[in-house]
């Protein structure tokens, strides 16, 4: 399967999706629409992660296919997604070149590792009250 998603519950409640070679990008969006519906409808926020350190080489289309992204696909989750692992001359082409890209209805954060990862999810859940 070209998309591994998990449920992780060490930070909150994280949805963390790995493409795996071969994919492309319909795979990556059917893949999170199913992860998606696999939650629960009740329940606390979702966050959900990206993590593109195993994916190999992004398909053709990649600017506007990660532009797309970030918006929720689940009543429990927000319009947002953190991506690891995407190289920062990418993100910095489509606007991202301080780690964040937002236009108005979704934001994307661009982590390196999964320690830049967890802080942002950490800063997030503080941000919105989650945090138990």
């Amino acid at each position: 399967m070209p998309l591994n998603s998990s449920l992780n519950e060490d930070c909150g409640k994280v949805l963390y999706l790995v493409p795996t070679p071969p994919w492309n990008w319909n795979d990556l969006h059917k893949g999170m629409r199913r992860a998606a519906l696999q939650l629960p409808q009740a329940g606390e926020p979702v966050e959900m992660v990206l993590d593109l350190r195993q994916a190999g080489k992004l398909p053709a289309g990649a600017f506007g296919h990660i532009r797309s992204l970030g918006v929720a696909l689940h009543p429990r989750m927000r319009n947002r997604l953190l991506v690891i692992g995407l190289e920062p001359t990418i993100a910095g082409m489509i606007g991202g070149a301080d780690g964040n890209y937002s236009d108005g209805r979704r934001l994307l954060r661009f982590v390196d590792d999964e320690t830049a990862a967890t802080a942002v999810l950490v800063q997030w859940r503080l941000e919105t009250g989650d945090a138990t």
